[in-house]
Protein backbone atom coordinates (compact mmCIF):
# COMPACT_ATOMS: atom_id res chain seq x y z
CA UNK A 1 0.00 0.00 0.00
CA UNK A 2 1.42 3.41 -0.65
CA UNK A 3 0.57 5.96 1.67
CA UNK A 4 0.85 9.79 2.31
CA UNK A 5 1.14 11.57 5.95
CA UNK A 6 0.13 14.84 5.01
CA UNK A 7 0.35 17.69 8.32
CA UNK A 8 0.54 21.36 8.67
CA UNK A 9 3.28 23.41 9.03
CA UNK A 10 4.38 27.16 8.92
CA UNK A 11 6.18 27.82 5.56
CA UNK A 12 6.11 24.27 4.57
CA UNK A 13 5.85 23.77 0.10
CA UNK A 14 4.23 20.72 -0.12
CA UNK A 15 5.67 19.79 -3.82
CA UNK A 16 9.31 20.67 -2.50
CA UNK A 17 9.45 19.74 1.38
CA UNK A 18 8.34 16.44 0.72
CA UNK A 19 10.00 13.27 1.67
CA UNK A 20 9.25 9.81 -0.05
CA UNK A 21 10.17 6.97 1.56
CA UNK A 22 9.46 2.94 1.47
CA UNK A 23 5.55 3.00 1.02
CA UNK A 24 5.28 6.36 2.77
CA UNK A 25 5.64 9.77 1.40
CA UNK A 26 5.98 12.82 3.98
CA UNK A 27 4.23 15.62 2.72
CA UNK A 28 4.34 19.32 4.70
CA UNK A 29 1.48 21.81 3.59
CA UNK A 30 2.05 25.48 4.72
CA UNK A 31 -1.45 26.56 3.31
CA UNK A 32 -4.42 24.52 3.94
CA UNK A 33 -6.48 25.74 1.04
CA UNK A 34 -3.87 23.75 -1.27
CA UNK A 35 -5.04 20.51 0.36
CA UNK A 36 -7.49 19.47 -2.45
CA UNK A 37 -4.73 20.17 -5.06
CA UNK A 38 -2.15 18.02 -3.19
CA UNK A 39 -4.64 14.73 -2.74
CA UNK A 40 -4.95 15.15 -6.42
CA UNK A 41 -1.66 14.96 -6.97
CA UNK A 42 -1.15 12.21 -4.35
CA UNK A 43 -4.08 10.56 -5.86
CA UNK A 44 -2.01 10.51 -9.45
CA UNK A 45 1.26 9.71 -7.62
CA UNK A 46 -0.79 6.57 -6.87
CA UNK A 47 -1.28 6.75 -3.35
CA UNK A 48 -3.97 4.29 -1.58
CA UNK A 49 -4.53 6.45 1.59
CA UNK A 50 -3.99 9.73 2.83
CA UNK A 51 -3.86 10.22 6.91
CA UNK A 52 -3.99 13.75 7.29
CA UNK A 53 -2.76 14.72 10.54
CA UNK A 54 -4.32 15.98 14.22
CA UNK A 55 -3.46 20.05 13.51
CA UNK A 56 -5.73 19.56 10.44
CA UNK A 57 -9.24 19.43 11.42
CA UNK A 58 -12.01 16.68 10.40
CA UNK A 59 -13.42 19.10 8.38
CA UNK A 60 -11.55 19.17 5.86
CA UNK A 61 -11.39 15.26 5.52
CA UNK A 62 -14.69 15.10 2.95
CA UNK A 63 -12.83 18.28 0.82
CA UNK A 64 -9.50 15.95 0.56
CA UNK A 65 -11.94 12.62 -0.24
CA UNK A 66 -13.48 14.18 -3.32
CA UNK A 67 -9.84 15.86 -4.44
CA UNK A 68 -8.19 12.38 -4.16
CA UNK A 69 -11.57 9.93 -5.42
CA UNK A 70 -12.72 7.38 -4.70
CA UNK A 71 -9.73 4.84 -4.93
CA UNK A 72 -7.94 6.52 -2.05
CA UNK A 73 -9.14 6.25 1.43
CA UNK A 74 -8.84 9.20 3.67
CA UNK A 75 -8.23 8.72 7.33
CA UNK A 76 -7.29 11.83 9.79
CA UNK A 77 -6.04 11.60 13.36
CA UNK A 78 -8.44 12.23 16.80
CA UNK A 79 -7.66 12.07 20.03
CA UNK A 80 -9.55 10.52 23.00
CA UNK A 81 -10.93 12.36 25.66
CA UNK A 82 -7.68 12.00 28.12
CA UNK A 83 -5.86 13.58 25.21
CA UNK A 84 -7.89 16.69 25.13
CA UNK A 85 -6.42 18.98 28.33
CA UNK A 86 -2.76 18.01 27.03
CA UNK A 87 -4.00 18.58 23.29
CA UNK A 88 -5.39 22.41 24.26
CA UNK A 89 -2.44 22.87 25.85
CA UNK A 90 -0.21 22.10 23.01
CA UNK A 91 -2.37 23.95 20.93
CA UNK A 92 -2.12 27.32 22.84
CA UNK A 93 1.51 26.67 22.94
CA UNK A 94 1.48 26.73 19.12
CA UNK A 95 -0.70 29.52 19.13
CA UNK A 96 1.58 31.25 21.61
CA UNK A 97 4.77 30.51 19.03
CA UNK A 98 6.55 28.28 21.53
CA UNK A 99 5.30 24.90 20.00
CA UNK A 100 6.34 21.59 22.18
CA UNK A 101 8.10 19.47 19.63
CA UNK A 102 5.90 16.54 18.36
CA UNK A 103 6.65 12.74 16.78
CA UNK A 104 4.58 10.89 14.58
CA UNK A 105 5.39 6.96 15.27
CA UNK A 106 4.55 5.52 11.82
CA UNK A 107 4.25 1.75 11.48
CA UNK A 108 6.62 0.35 8.77
CA UNK A 109 7.49 -3.13 8.45
CA UNK A 110 11.04 -3.71 9.16
CA UNK A 111 11.95 -0.20 9.89
CA UNK A 112 14.39 0.67 12.65
CA UNK A 113 13.08 3.17 14.83
CA UNK A 114 16.80 4.21 15.76
CA UNK A 115 18.26 4.30 12.34
CA UNK A 116 15.33 5.43 10.11
CA UNK A 117 13.88 8.50 12.12
CA UNK A 118 14.19 12.10 11.00
CA UNK A 119 12.94 15.52 12.20
CA UNK A 120 11.54 17.88 9.94
CA UNK A 121 11.90 21.65 11.35
CA UNK A 122 9.58 24.36 10.06
CA UNK A 123 10.05 26.94 12.58
CA UNK A 124 9.22 27.01 15.31
CA UNK A 125 7.89 23.57 14.66
CA UNK A 126 9.98 20.69 15.11
CA UNK A 127 8.15 17.00 14.13
CA UNK A 128 9.95 13.78 14.20
CA UNK A 129 9.24 11.08 12.47
CA UNK A 130 9.91 7.60 14.13
CA UNK A 131 9.05 4.71 11.66
CA UNK A 132 8.40 1.38 13.78
CA UNK A 133 8.33 -2.26 12.42
CA UNK A 134 5.06 -3.05 15.00
CA UNK A 135 2.55 -2.06 17.65
CA UNK A 136 4.91 -3.58 20.04
CA UNK A 137 7.55 -1.19 19.67
CA UNK A 138 5.54 2.20 19.36
CA UNK A 139 4.81 1.56 23.36
CA UNK A 140 8.51 1.70 24.20
CA UNK A 141 9.10 4.74 21.89
CA UNK A 142 6.34 6.39 22.78
CA UNK A 143 7.50 6.24 26.56
CA UNK A 144 11.23 7.42 25.22
CA UNK A 145 9.99 10.07 23.14
CA UNK A 146 7.75 11.96 26.56
CA UNK A 147 10.33 11.06 28.34
CA UNK A 148 12.64 13.39 26.43
CA UNK A 149 10.16 16.06 26.38
CA UNK A 150 7.99 15.17 22.87
CA UNK A 151 5.06 17.47 23.98
CA UNK A 152 2.77 15.48 21.24
CA UNK A 153 2.48 12.55 19.77
CA UNK A 154 0.66 11.08 16.38
CA UNK A 155 -0.09 7.56 15.60
CA UNK A 156 0.52 6.65 11.47
CA UNK A 157 0.24 3.00 9.59
CA UNK A 158 -2.56 1.08 10.74
CA UNK A 159 -2.42 1.12 14.27
CA UNK A 160 -5.01 -0.89 15.87
CA UNK A 161 -7.01 0.26 18.76
CA UNK A 162 -4.88 -2.22 21.18
CA UNK A 163 -1.80 -1.14 19.65
CA UNK A 164 -2.96 2.61 20.30
CA UNK A 165 -4.05 1.97 23.84
CA UNK A 166 -0.35 0.31 24.09
CA UNK A 167 0.76 3.73 23.67
CA UNK A 168 -1.64 6.21 25.49
CA UNK A 169 -1.19 4.22 28.35
CA UNK A 170 2.78 4.47 27.95
CA UNK A 171 3.15 7.94 27.34
CA UNK A 172 0.05 8.12 30.85
CA UNK A 173 -1.15 11.63 30.30
CA UNK A 174 2.13 13.03 29.65
CA UNK A 175 1.06 14.11 26.01
CA UNK A 176 -1.29 13.84 23.77
CA UNK A 177 -1.59 11.00 21.44
CA UNK A 178 -3.80 11.11 18.65
CA UNK A 179 -5.20 8.13 16.47
CA UNK A 180 -6.13 8.16 12.95
CA UNK A 181 -9.92 7.14 12.16
CA UNK A 182 -12.00 7.07 9.61
CA UNK A 183 -15.76 7.59 8.92
CA UNK A 184 -17.83 4.71 8.78
CA UNK A 185 -18.53 5.61 5.02
CA UNK A 186 -15.14 4.69 3.97
CA UNK A 187 -15.26 1.45 5.95
CA UNK A 188 -18.40 0.26 4.50
CA UNK A 189 -18.31 1.26 0.93
CA UNK A 190 -21.37 0.85 -0.73
CA UNK A 191 -23.78 0.80 2.06
CA UNK A 192 -26.53 3.10 2.31
CA UNK A 193 -24.12 5.26 4.81
CA UNK A 194 -21.96 5.70 2.27
CA UNK A 195 -24.79 7.16 -0.18
CA UNK A 196 -24.75 3.94 -2.65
Amino acid sequence: MNRAIVFEAPGANPKLDRIAGKGVTIVPVGDLTTLPDVAAGLARDGMDLIELCGGISPRWRPIVKAAAGPQVRVSSVTFGIESLVPAARFNQASIDGRPPRGAFIVIQPGADPTQDRFIQAFPPQHTTFVPVPDEAVAAAIARELVEDGVGLIELYGGFTSAGAAAVIDAVAGRAPVGVGSFTLEATCPGSMISGG
